[in-house]
């Protein structure tokens, strides 16, 4: 009877740590795969990302579930939206210079752009770090204050954004 249990707890064991591994190597290419899917959208220039966490004026963070509040690039306009991402409550319909998209050593892509717009005019940094696609976001007006977010980067097809009619 001894022996039984031993046989039975030994592989159980080993069953639990074969499973173990196996999803570990399942989340790895789960996140990688969403890693490729966000750098095609931003190559293909067409992405949304919709704040999940922001940083406050004093510096402290704040988690947001606004699907108003976005940033958003699709058809060669840039758009904010929302006082977490743009400092207003208008849908900032901006003209893009300046794209530069580039991946560091570690695989890790950095995207910075500047936009300009008739409320806004900011250069906007995005960082998608490699095995994932959560971005961090700052946006540096050329007046007002900086903002700080970050959320899930999506292909604008996946996302579920809420634009709001008035454009400036």
């Amino acid at each position: 009877m001894k022996r039984f249990i031993l046989s039975a707890l030994v592989l159980t064991l080993a069953v639990t740590v074969s499973y173990g591994q196996k999803t570990k190597a399942e989340k790895e290419a789960f996140a990688s795969a969403l890693y490729e899917k966000a750098v095609a959208a931003i190559t293909a220039k067409d992405f949304v990302i919709i704040p999940d966490q922001y940083q406050k004026a004093d510096g402290t963070t704040e988690n947001s579930n606004d699907d108003f509040a976005f940033i958003s690039y699709e058809n060669g306009v840039v758009y904010l939206q929302g006082s977490i991402v743009a400092g207003n409550n208008y849908t900032n319909r901006t003209s893009v210079s300046d794209f530069k998209q580039e991946t560091d050593k570690k695989g890790n892509t950095k995207v910075t752009m500047k936009v300009t717009g008739s409320a806004i005019t900011a250069k906007v940094e995005i960082s998608v770090k490699k095995g994932g696609n959560y971005a961090d976001v700052i946006i540096t007006p050329t007046s007002g204050s900086q903002k700080v977010f970050s959320g899930e980067l999506l292909p604008r097809g996946e996302s579920k954004y809420r634009k709001r009619p008035n454009e400036v």
